[in-house]
């Protein structure tokens, strides 16, 4: 008994120490518009007032072909707070990247970055290793970074976290 106690009690610190390692001094996020899967601009803007988890993946990445797995099971849980998923796809390869959408099933905005090198978003955010995740507050800060563990490591801490960024608790 006392054994899984101090398991547990070590699984718990551990989530902790992630969790807190992810936690940022709260800096503004960068603009960006790319276009949907339908070819239609999308704007960080346009999410204002909700809190944003923003996902760089490509379909190539094995790492984030299992995140994204794994956000689409905790997904329909936190849809109803306000909070949105955006996955921007560093892929050059559309007919990959649709592919890798339909087979891990994910029902959130998402949108491929074409630009050059140079322009691109994921550079521009300084996401230099796949997978990468930002978590950005309502008023557009950005609150934590490699944020995808936080719902998947936590999900009532990370609901909790979306309650108290909106407003609601």
């Amino acid at each position: 008994m006392a054994k899984r106690v101090v398991c547990i009690g070590l699984l718990l610190l551990l989530v902790m120490v992630a969790m807190a390692q992810t936690m940022v001094a709260p800096t503004p996020a960068i603009h960006f518009t790319l276009n949907s899967r339908q070819g239609t601009p999308v704007s960080l803007n346009d999410y204002r007032g909700k809190t944003v988890l923003v996902v760089f993946w490509a379909s190539w990445c094995v790492p984030c072909r299992v995140e994204n797995r794994k956000l689409v099971q905790r997904y329909p849980r936190l849809k109803a707070l306000p909070f949105e998923i955006i996955s921007i796809s560093v892929d050059t390869d559309r007919e990959k990247w649709e592919r890798a959408i339909a087979a891990d099933k994910m029902g959130w905005p998402q949108l491929i970055d074409t630009m050059d090198e140079e322009k691109r978003v994921a550079r521009r955010w300084n996401a230099s290793a796949l997978p990468a995740s930002f978590l950005v507050d309502p008023q557009g800060t950005i609150r934590a970074v490699d944020a995808a563990a936080l719902p998947l490591a936590d999900p009532r801490g990370f609901r909790s976290l979306l309650k108290k960024l909106a407003g609601m608790e």
